[in-house]
């Protein structure tokens, strides 16, 4: 009896020396065809290499610290983590399965008759009897097809893809935190072109009002002026409403508190920052292979399609005999302390044998594996053609909102000399109103303009870097440089 824990210590182990049966089918990753090389930066562009912490390329360190408060306080990020610990106790949980599972029980039981002649005093002995006992026992099921070891990887694939997805929401939390900054700063802009157009305007009624009242001017200019006045008003007003929106946003990307919220204290965007352009991006010569280990998505599309690869091998071994084995030791006794004594011990080793004969119900159980198997496969597919669609898009809208901040700039700076020569006409009579109000109108739409292509110049810098991935360290980047770059 004591020598039989050694004995199931042997059979187990050679039990699981024939235990390796896999009937999971062999991972492959789908093959697409990537492009070799991207695109040569546009001439005379200045690239810069892009650094894990890619948002610090913009030189502000107002932005810098919002980033760094957001990655700690925000919900989404925490909800993640939580997500992540999760999972890992159900690989945990899985892993389980592959070990025998213990178990122990005591009991005890006072038996009191109340004739020392009835059966139960006979068979006990007395009116008064007690009986102890107490057992350690071990269960088994021996995975001789892999299911248990399927399992297990199957939960180690689907920990894998979601700590991809808590990468994906800290990077997306990142970026969310700069370009909401960056929306807020161009609001702010354009709510200072609104106020200083609004107050301008409301200056020139005053001095407009008194040639009309002198007969200088007529009715309908004044009325022009007055509902350019309003004009101004109006953008003034929509200018604080996207501002509001955007200081809001940002708030909620940071973590903060309902109350702190409500104060929207400390998220005041200088507009100065939408004038200082960063370097753009370079992009490292073999990154289109590389992207599939850099971007998050893809790397929990892929984990997502390998944990559907293990699942087949569970779901195909359904098909087959489980076995299972379970040993005990244990020893029962009327009295307490007679309980741990070895004559009063006994053990018992027993098998177990499980054949199922619902094949039709397991067959339909390996077809859903397969068919998710193959719809993993698909979304890891479309995983990467939207990888490389973001990178295009980010790309060419990085490279035309440069040219729109440029032209725009060049515009503003036409019109502002339009509307000086427009005022000097109308003044000497040489213009009517309407040609002034025509002129100022779209100085003010393009002033406007130019504070949102500056926004979205700066977030289309910031689409890159997160099309990318987010970034990589600064000594794997300079590896990566032209020897003329370093």
């Amino acid at each position: 009896m004591i020598k039989l824990m050694p004995l199931l210590a042997l059979l187990a182990a050679q039990l699981l020396a024939l235990t390796g049966c896999n009937l999971a089918p062999q991972y492959q990753r789908p093959d697409m065809e990537l492009p070799l090389t991207w695109e040569a930066a546009p001439s005379g562009a200045a690239p810069g290499a892009i650094q894990a912490r890619w948002w610090e390329r913009f030189h502000d360190e107002t932005l810098n610290a919002l980033v760094d408060e957001a990655l700690a306080h925000n919900r989404s990020i925490a909800q993640a983590m939580a997500a992540v610990r999760q999972a890992q106790a159900a690989l945990g949980v899985a892993r389980d399965a592959l070990l025998p599972v213990p178990a122990a029980e005591a009991s005890g039981v006072r038996t009191r008759a109340r004739d020392a002649r009835s059966p139960t005093a006979l068979q006990h002995g007395g009116t008064d009897t007690n009986a102890f006992s107490g057992t350690l026992a071990a269960s088994w099921t021996l995975d001789f097809w892999g299911k248990y070891w399927n399992a297990a990887e199957s939960a180690r694939a689907s920990m894998a893809a979601t700590e991809a997805a808590r990468d994906n929401v800290i990077l997306t939390i990142a970026a969310s935190t700069v370009e909401s900054w960056f929306w807020l700063s161009a609001y702010t802009w354009q709510e200072e072109i609104a106020e200083s157009v609004l107050k301008n305007r409301e200056d020139s009624l005053t001095l407009y009002q008194n040639r009309f009242d002198n007969g200088q001017i007529s009715e309908y200019d004044m009325l022009s002026i007055r509902a350019n006045v309003e004009t101004a008003r109006n953008a003034l007003a929509s200018a604080r409403i996207a501002k509001n929106a955007a200081e809001t946003s940002l708030a909620v990307l940071l973590g903060r508190s309902p109350a702190q919220l409500m104060e929207m204290n400390g998220l005041k965007a200088p507009s100065a920052l939408m004038t200082s352009l960063p370097t753009t991006p370079a992009l490292p010569s073999d990154l289109p292979s590389r992207l599939l280990e850099q971007r998050p998505d893809i790397r929990q599309a892929e984990a997502h399609l390998q944990a559907a690869n293990f699942d087949i091998g569970v779901a195909r071994a359904q098909f087959f005999p489980s076995f299972s084995l379970t040993g005990l030791l244990g020893s029962a006794s009327l009295e307490l302390n007679e309980l741990l004594r070895g004559v009063n011990m006994y053990s018992s080793l027993s098998g177990g044998l499980s054949l199922p004969l619902n094949f039709w119900t397991i067959k339909r159980g390996v077809n859903s594996a397969q068919a998710a198997r193959d719809a993993a496969a698909a979304a890891y597919e479309l995983a990467v053609l939207n990888a490389f669609k973001d990178i295009r898009d980010a790309l060419v809208q990085q490279r035309e909102y440069a040219n729109s901040v440029q032209a725009l700039t060049s515009q503003v700076e036409y019109l502002s000399r339009a509307v000086e020569h427009a005022r000097t006409r109308y003044d000497s009579g040489f213009a009517s109103y309407l040609d002034l109000l025509t002129s100022e109108n779209s100085l003010f739409t393009a002033q406007q303009s130019l504070a949102v292509a500056h926004a979205q110049h700066l977030v289309s810098i910031a689409e890159v870097c997160m099309a990318l991935g987010g970034g990589w360290p600064e000594e794997q980047d300079r590896s990566e440089q032209p020897e003329h770059q370093k």
